[in-house]
């Protein structure tokens, strides 16, 4: 998992994805969900539970796409049935999006 370069893996119902979290798949979150990019944030903190796992969504499209893959991807609704069934899957899609938004950086030191 190389989380500089926003790549990392999920479990989502019994199948792996990797998925890697770049400028194309915010591109592809933006034009699929009507959201400029400018309200990101804002989006992501009005409806979590829709732009999480949007965004890691697009996330495994672009990481197939770049291989020169059609991805294999059941549909959204399907895709966030099963993510946000799975506390821990969620937690690690939160922790994937934070860090490839910047949020770990900016977020002050802790004791």
């Amino acid at each position: 998992m190389n989380q500089l370069r926003g790549e990392f893996s999920f479990t989502v119902g019994n199948k792996k994805y990797d998925a890697a979290l770049t400028l194309n798949s915010l591109r592809l979150m933006c034009q699929n969900f009507n959201i400029k990019l400018e309200n990101i944030q804002d989006w992501m903190g009005e409806d979590p539970l829709t732009a999480v796992p949007a965004f890691c969504y697009y996330g495994v499209k672009t990481a197939a796409l770049r291989k020169g893959k059609e991805p294999d991807l059941p549909s959204f609704d399907m895709w966030c049935a099963q993510a946000l069934d799975d506390s821990d899957t969620l937690e690690a899609m939160m922790k994937a999006v934070s860090s490839a938004l910047g949020a770990e950086e900016d977020a002050p030191a802790g004791n």
